[in-house]
């Protein structure tokens, strides 16, 4: 975990929660008390009965699609989906001496099933985001994990099998991340990383699209009031209709700023926060919900732990503020098969991952399986992913199981068979 937990203090939410799982793989969950990114300020609710918790777990929507395995270790970092027949989960399993391994499942509608990766020459690798444009069009992303100034790891697959392509690799003596990953089609995938020189502390941005036989960088305008564009989340509905989020940094203070690509062109708008903070804020999530419809979700710049949450609405004339987060800082964000925005994250008191669906007027919080929940000391989740042609979403993350260091990889669903 070396390289999870050594990353740069970034102020973003997937390098907190990254720590937060090798905690549970540490087994320190005893000492973490609320989880880490649990707002500070919160006072923890009274705790319900026993009986009265199991009850209302159990009533719960959410379903596990595949059993937790306490005899391999497994982790799932991000889900995505084509329809009912085609999903993907990617993350790593660390069951050998040599490290951790890229893992990939996938649904064919009727199981989940393993897959195999394309090779990382023996080096030791984690996939940390999936996106799939179609049921032979989908790419993965993540890194290698021995901590060396190495490319980022991505795959294709092509409808057979998973291929390796090629990226450049950093300046020596830095380390590559994986910021987000997006598809279209076959000749439109984005992504975001960065690099960060662990000496001097120096990070580098990047965005990227590809044209159909490569990867080229793509430069954003420039923030409206300046500072450094550091581009971060990508949502959208097709080619022409690309949105990604970016955070302007002067100093230690960031504004979270949300670019929309129309296919020829950019457009740049500030989010609106929901008060002044002296670090200022970050986007840490989009979800676009239509052509005219994203949300975008983020929290105060706080090296630390957030010490609030913002969400609002950009409905192609104008923002709309949504109401205080259930939870101290989301983890994962998607929209389900009918277009609703889904949440994820840490409610303060709750060892485990929540999730929560805006309804047009509040936020309705519901639990995971009990399945997960009494089989686990904790979870999170990690990715939300709508399913086409449904109204359903699958979310993908870990736990951590009884039987210590085992980390079981979690995916559940809500209104799919």
């Amino acid at each position: 975990m070396d390289r999870t937990a050594g990353r740069p203090g970034t102020r973003r939410t997937r390098l907190r929660t990254a720590v937060a799982v090798c905690a549970v793989a540490l087994g320190t969950l005893t000492t973490l008390g609320t989880p880490a990114n649990a707002a500070p300020s919160a006072a923890p609710s009274a705790a319900p009965s026993a009986s009265s918790d199991r009850a209302a777990r159990a009533d719960t929507p959410w379903k596990l699609r595949t059993p937790l395995s306490e005899t391999a270790s497994r982790e799932f970092w991000d889900v995505a989906a084509t329809g009912a027949k085609d999903a993907w989960s990617v993350g790593r399993t660390t069951d050998g001496a040599d490290g951790p391994a890229p893992l990939i499942r996938h649904w064919n509608g009727s199981v989940w099933a393993d897959v195999p990766a394309a090779s990382t020459d023996g080096k030791p690798a984690q996939l940390e985001k999936v996106a799939a444009a179609a049921p032979d069009d989908a790419w993965a992303a993540g890194s290698l994990a021995d901590n060396t100034s190495a490319p980022i790891v991505l795959q294709h697959w092509d409808g057979e099998k998973w291929t390796k392509v090629g990226h450049a690799a950093p300046a020596e003596g830095s380390l590559s991340f994986v910021g987000d990953l997006a598809a279209f089609g076959p000749k439109s995938a984005w992504l975001t990383s960065f690099d960060w020189d662990p000496n001097g502390g120096a990070q580098v941005s990047r965005l990227e699209r590809w044209t159909g036989s490569g990867w080229e960088k793509v430069s954003l305008p420039a923030a409206p009031d300046g500072g450094e564009v550091q581009p971060w989340d990508i949502t959208g509905t097709g080619p022409d209709d690309v949105w990604v989020t970016a955070n302007a940094m002067t100093g230690e203070v960031s504004v979270p700023l949300l670019y929309h690509w129309n296919g020829s062109g950019w457009t740049v708008r500030e989010v609106p926060a929901p008060g002044e903070h002296p670090t200022g804020w970050v986007a840490n999530h989009a979800v676009a919900t239509g052509r005219d419809s994203v949300y975008v979700v983020g929290k105060t710049n706080d090296p630390q732990s957030p010490t609030a949450t913002m969400a609002a609405r950009w409905t192609g004339g104008r923002w709309q503020s949504l109401p205080a987060l259930p939870v101290g800082e989301v983890n994962a964000a998607g929209a389900d098969g009918a277009g609703r925005l889904w949440i994820a994250g840490w409610a303060p008191g709750n060892p485990h991952s929540v999730l929560a669906r805006w309804t047009g007027t509040r936020w309705a919080t519901e639990e995971l399986p009990a399945d997960v929940t009494e089989h686990s000391e904790m979870s999170t989740v990690l990715g939300v992913a709508g399913v086409p042609g449904t109204k359903g979403v699958l979310a993908a993350g870990t736990a951590g199981c009884a039987s210590d260091p085992v980390q079981c990889g979690v995916l559940v669903s809500r209104d799919l068979r």
